[in-house]
């Protein structure tokens, strides 16, 4: 029995589906199904009653999953304490973010990083938020910045800014463009002028792809999406080039390249059109108290 083994019957258990499972561990479904089937086997028991609209622990299964817990934990513990052992002497920490919120909110300010901890060697570590929180919770990364809301109770959050969801399309859309007089209403766009548009999203599953989805149903309509990416930096060269209308963060707003841009960008009222940025890690991480100066290092010199 190795770590994996507990994760992974761990992360069924947590969302009652092999699918959701897999998506929690970023790996495929057969290779889950598989995988247990060979851990099932090896034990000589069934851990998982199986069927169509379900999947439940047996009893062998729910003692696996009680008694799984603390061994889980304390191997992570020990690893973790290992990890920071060796880091205590090299002086290293991890920071998880995504390649979009790595460019605005880490990168730059990696200097004013070093400077307010200069005694440690800073490593990044890529990877969508859900991959970044999984890493937290197995004790693997230290830190990770992106969007709330946190998943796991364990995590942390220290807010970094606000942002703002922007609604977006190209200039060179005529029809987008003729619909601009009956949509704004003092400075904010009715997107239900806009419902029939073919939209550009996020890659399901990620938050910006939810809150998307959430602005829209609000407002009584379905996005028709003909494109999406897990990357906004994509989302963003998709609209441009008029493949369709999508929603951006205000950060992009402030920080495009007037030579190629043809993107306009449009305020609109919603409930979900604003989330916080901010700084994840989990409480009790030897590391934890790290985290204001991380905070006012990263805060310093930006207006994000």
């Amino acid at each position: 029995m190795d770590s994996r083994d507990l994760e992974y019957v761990m992360a069924i258990a947590r969302t009652g589906s092999f699918s959701q499972g897999a998506q929690m561990l970023f790996i495929s479904q057969p290779a889950l199904s598989q995988y247990i089937r060979r851990l099932e086997k090896n034990l000589g028991v069934t851990l998982f009653y199986r069927n169509r609209n379900k999947v439940e622990l047996s009893p062998a299964g729910a003692y696996y999953v009680k008694k799984g817990q603390a061994i889980l934990r304390q191997m992570q513990d020990l690893e973790q304490t290992m990890r920071h052992w060796q880091q205590e002497e090299q002086r290293q920490l991890s920071i998880g973010v995504s390649q979009f919120y790595g460019k605005w909110f880490l990168t730059p300010y990696l200097q004013n990083i070093q400077k307010s901890l200069p005694q440690y060697q800073v490593r990044i570590v890529d990877g969508e938020s859900r991959h970044l929180e999984l890493l937290m919770i197995q004790r693997k990364l230290d830190f990770a910045i992106y969007p709330a809301p946190v998943v796991h109770q364990e995590i942390h959050f220290l807010p970094l800014g606000e942002e703002e969801i922007l609604f977006a399309f190209s200039e060179e859309n005529p029809e987008a463009m003729a619909l601009l007089a009956q949509a704004d209403k003092d400075g904010f766009l009715d997107l239900r002028y806009y419902r029939h548009f073919p939209f550009v999203l996020p890659k399901e599953g990620l938050k910006m792809h939810k809150a998307a989805l959430n602005i829209c149903r609000h407002l009584g309509f379905q996005p028709q999406s003909v494109y999406s990416s897990e990357n906004l930096d994509t989302v963003y060269s998709l609209v441009n080039h008029n493949y369709g209308v999508g929603f951006l963060p205000d950060v992009i707003a402030r920080n495009y390249n007037p030579r190629t841009n043809h993107v306009r960008f449009f305020h609109f009222k919603s409930r979900s059109n604003h989330r916080t940025i901010g700084l994840a890690f989990r409480e009790d991480s030897p590391l934890r108290a790290l985290a204001p100066k991380l905070v006012r290092a990263i805060k310093k010199g930006t207006a994000v």
